[in-house]
C-alpha cells in the first residue's frame, strides 16, 4: 500500500517580554486534512495544542491549556516517530509516543536546565462530583543532555482513559459506551480504570550519525468487560526499539528502525526505512517504507492482524506501506 500524506498543521505562537527575563507565551495549533478540509483531533478548532503561560530562563516555564505530555515530547523525540511521524509509531500508539492523546485542562511545568538535567511535569485534575480522581491525568518527565548523549524518562498515569484521553463522552459501564480506541492493537483494553505508561530512551551521536534505544511499558489496569471490550483484568505491553540515522550529506539523512512489541496475547514486529532530503532549513522531502507483522490474538479477541498507524488494519498478519511527504515548518 502506498499513500501521499496530506495532514496539514497551522497555528500561532507568540511571546511578550515582561521584563526581568520573564515572558508571556502562547501557542494555538490546528490540525486538518488538506484533502477534504476536515478538522482532526476530534474536530477541535485547535486540537493539537492550545495553551498560555509564563516562561523564564531562570525559573522555567509554567503553561496552562491543552498540551503534549512528556511521553510524546521526550521519549517520542528519540524514537522513530520523530523521523516518520505516524508511520514510525509503535503499533496502535499504545504508548502515546506520537500523541494519540493530548492533555486538556493541564497545568504543566518545565524546569530550567541544571547541568544538563531538565524536569517536566503535568497535572490535569479531571474530577466529577464526589470523585475528584475521575479523569485525572498526571505525568512526569526527565531529560538529560551531555555532549553526544541524550537520555530521557517519562511516566503517565491516566484515570478513566476512555473519557480523559480518548475523547469518549460515555464512561465504561454506562449505557451506550463504545470503545473509543482507534486500533485493534489496544482498543479492547480502553475500558480500563487506569492506563499507565513508562518510557525510557537514550540516543548517542557518533560522527554524522546517531543510534537510539527506546523501551516502553504500558499497563491497562482493571479492564471492564463491555460489548466492545471483551477483556477483564490487566493487560501489559512491552516495546523495544532500536533506531539509527546518518547524514550522508548535510542535506540528506537516511534512517532505519526496528520495533518489537509484546502485548498480552499478541506480538508485533515493525521495520521502517527511508531518506529525508532538506530543500531548505524549513522544507524537506520525506520518504519511508514500513513493514509490520502481527501474530497471536489482538485486544478484540480476534487473530492479530497488522495495523500500521493511519492506514487502518490489514486483513492479513503482514502489511507494507510507502509514504512520501513534503513538509514545511513555519
Amino acid at each position: 500500500m502506498s499513500r501521499f500524506v496530506h495532514v496539514e498543521i497551522n497555528g500561532l505562537r507568540g511571546t511578550e517580554d515582561l521584563g526581568g527575563g520573564l515572558k508571556a507565551v502562547f501557542t494555538l495549533e490546528n490540525g486538518f486534512d488538506a484533502s477534504n478540509g476536515k478538522l482532526l483531533q476530534g474536530n477541535r478548532e485547535f486540537g493539537r495544542q492550545a495553551f498560555v503561560g509564563l516562561s523564564s530562563d531562570r525559573w522555567g516555564a509554567l503553561t496552562l491549556g491543552r498540551q503534549y505530555d512528556p511521553m510524546t515530547e521526550l521519549i517520542g523525540d528519540i524514537a522513530a516517530t520523530s523521523m516518520w511521524a505516524w508511520l514510525g509509531t509503535h503499533p496502535g500508539d499504545f504508548d502515546n509516543l506520537n500523541s494519540t492523546f493530548r492533555v486538556d485542562n493541564a497545568v504543566k511545568y518545565q524546569s530550567p536546565k541544571f547541568y544538563g538535567l531538565q524536569v517536566n511535569g503535568m497535572f490535569a485534575p479531571g474530577g466529577v462530583a464526589g470523585d475528584f480522581a475521575s479523569g485525572r491525568i498526571y505525568t512526569l518527565g526527565l531529560k538529560y543532555v551531555n555532549g553526544p548523549l541524550t537520555a530521557a524518562l517519562a511516566y503517565d498515569n491516566i484515570n478513566n482513559p476512555s473519557v480523559s484521553a480518548l475523547d469518549s463522552t460515555v464512561s465504561p459501564g454506562q449505557a451506550g459506551y463504545v470503545s473509543p480506541g482507534r486500533s485493534p492493537v489496544f482498543n479492547g483494553y480502553a475500558s480500563a480504570n487506569v492506563w499507565q505508561i513508562f518510557g525510557a530512551a537514550v540516543s548517542y551521536k557518533i560522527g554524522q550519525g546517531s543510534i537510539g534505544l527506546v523501551y516502553t511499558n504500558a499497563r491497562f489496569q482493571n479492564v471492564l468487560r463491555t460489548a466492545s471490550t471483551p477483556n477483564t483484568g490487566n493487560a501489559t505491553f512491552n516495546s523495544y526499539e532500536i533506531n539509527g540515522r546518518y547524514y550522508i550529506t548535510p542535506s540528506l539523512l537516511i534512517g532505519a528502525s526496528f520495533d518489537y512489541t509484546q502485548a498480552r496475547d499478541a506480538k508485533y514486529q515493525q521495520i521502517d526505512f527511508g531518506p529525508d532530503y532538506s530543500l531548505s532549513k524549513r522544507t524537506d522531502l520525506n520518504l519511508v517504507g514500513v513493514w509490520q507483522h502481527a501474530s497471536g490474538v489482538d485486544s478484540t479477541g480476534h487473530p492479530a492482524v497488522a495495523a500500521i498507524s493511519t492506514l487502518g488494519q490489514s486483513s492479513t498478519p503482514t502489511q507494507v506501506a510507502v509514504k512520501l511527504s513534503l513538509r514545511h515548518r513555519f
